[in-house]
């Protein structure tokens, strides 16, 4: 044998059993040629054993038939595919196939490098369990667990949502990938937008956690409210990446409304109670006496109420109050104050009003109670006091000075306003 061929037969054999791969030479009708000593071990089957061995011995995934097929189609080109093979005990491992058909001295072979791939796939099926379980989790969390990235170079993204996203926003959950943060930013309402930018510039800055609430236009068109919390890592660009929950908070902020409304209204008529009232008028008069603005207050009390309830029982008597109520009510500003101070009385507050103005406004308003007509009673009529915060003056001064008015309007014949300027004090 020429030195040359001796010499690659060395380099052959010496490849052949020092890869860390089995190998394996396979005849054209599937028997095994020669195998080296890893493949051998890999199978824990002698050298001999396996070379009297066919490869359909030894597969599990596909038949004989199947296999047969697969040998005469190698080609020069080869063939990469996935099986299983049993070992001589019975037991399986998953292998990893890369073939190569050849010619060796007149005789067609097949060159196979098999590589053990069974700890790779116990691997990735405990991680496809791992995915499927954080996914199960994810979808059973009320909200969307969510990733939200700040790059080096500002520009922002949401790497990641769980499908929480949808019922959350109401939209398909691919809406929400992708590179940009348009499809979530651009539905959080403009006067919140800017306090979640504020919190999460000052977490970029201090690392510190992000809790903010804010209300976002869901695709139905309602307004959502969410709590958003979650906690910042620095990425190894430099980048910020965000991990936290969205959650629909809105059924707890209208409980906590109807907890507020309840403790600032009266409950009959809906209006100002008057703890609230007595806290706006402070801080109204507050402003009035720091802008030298003008301010008025008004009160007003049915008339004879008390014959009512008398007459017709206390549920007319509630029909009248909340119909009163609801006729002054439609007769003020937005910025006018309206509330009930107790039984049949009621107080307005009108900012930026003089007294001249204000005792226009009280008429109005008696007119409008009077020229109603309710239900099987017939008219109801109220007496109106009115008077105008004088300089210096605190709250209880100017209450004592428009039921002092009120007072007078009752006195002189009921059903209409009567007015206490400022030079009346005293």
């Amino acid at each position: 044998m020429p030195s040359s061929r001796k010499n690659e037969t060395i380099l052959w054999n010496a490849l052949f059993e020092a890869s860390w791969d089995g190998m394996v030479v396979l005849r054209r009708d599937g028997r095994l040629y020669r195998v080296n000593q890893r493949y051998a071990e890999m199978l824990d089957y002698t050298r001999e054993e396996l070379e009297s061995m066919h490869v359909w011995d030894l597969d599990t995934r596909f038949s004989q038939p199947e296999i047969e097929a697969m040998l005469h189609s190698v080609d020069g080109d080869g063939a990469h595919f996935e099986t299983q093979q049993r070992r001589k005990d019975g037991s399986l491992i998953d292998v990893e196939l890369s073939n190569n058909g050849a010619t060796y001295q007149g005789i067609k072979l097949i060159f196979c490098i098999v590589r053990d791939i069974t700890a790779r796939k116990a691997t990735e099926e405990r991680l496809r369990r791992s995915e499927a379980l954080l996914r199960d989790i994810a979808s059973q969390v009320p909200g969307a667990l969510y990733q939200y990235r700040m790059a080096p170079d500002g520009s922002r993204s949401f790497p990641y949502f769980s499908e929480g996203i949808v019922a959350l926003g109401g939209l398909p959950l691919d809406v929400f990938s992708g590179p940009g943060t348009d499809p979530v930013m651009s539905r959080l309402l403009p006067e919140d937008a800017d306090l979640v930018e504020a919190q999460t510039r000052q977490s970029a800055a201090t690392m510190e956690n992000v809790h903010v609430e804010f209300r976002a236009r869901h695709a139905d068109g309602s307004i959502r409210w969410i709590e958003c919390r979650s906690t910042p890592q620095q990425d190894p660009d430099g980048g910020i990446l965000w991990t936290g929950i969205l959650l629909d908070i809105t059924q707890r902020k209208r409980a906590e409304e109807r907890v507020t409304t309840m403790a600032i209204t009266d409950g009959l008529t809906g209006i100002l109670n008057r703890q609230e009232f007595a806290r706006l008028l402070e801080k109204e008069m507050a402003r009035a006496s720091r802008y030298a603005s003008p301010l008025s207050l008004i009160m007003y009390d049915l008339d004879h109420f008390k014959r009512i309830n008398d007459r017709f029982g206390h549920n007319a008597g509630d029909d009248v109050l909340k119909t009163v109520a609801g006729l002054v009510g439609d007769s003020l500003r937005d910025t006018d104050l309206h509330g009930r101070w107790g039984g049949e009385e009621f107080m307005v507050l009108l900012p930026e009003t003089g007294l001249e103005a204000a005792g226009k406004v009280a008429e109005k308003l008696r007119r409008a109670i009077a020229d109603h007509r309710f239900e099987g009673l017939g008219g109801v009529t109220a007496s109106f006091g009115v008077a105008q915060l004088a300089s210096g003056e605190d709250s209880r001064s100017l209450a004592q000075r428009v039921d002092e008015a009120l007072y007078r309007a009752k006195a002189l014949g009921r059903n209409r306003v009567e007015s206490w300027g400022a030079a009346e004090r005293g």
